[in-house]
């Protein structure tokens, strides 16, 4: 049995964990940065998708999940 592992939940962890935020409009800016920049490289298309996945799941999340979930990852940022 070959398992699969889903890169993008650490995307996503690092996105949420890049900085400390004042609202939604920063981490979905840091995302798309990311994610623009991921486009721009020259790299497999498997890692692009990667990034385009997190910033999916990213933006199905209310600010007061994502805040949530930096608790979770970064105790220490309360």
């Amino acid at each position: 049995m070959v398992r699969k592992i889903d890169y993008s939940f650490k995307v996503l962890e690092e996105i949420l964990t890049f900085k400390k935020y004042e609202n939604r409009e920063q981490i979905m800016a840091v995302g798309k940065a990311m994610l623009d920049i991921a486009e721009k490289k020259d790299c497999k298309e498997e890692y692009k998708e990667i990034y385009r996945d997190a910033y999916k799941k990213l933006d199905s999340l209310t600010y007061d999940e994502m805040k949530e979930i930096i608790d979770i990852l970064n105790p220490s940022s309360n």
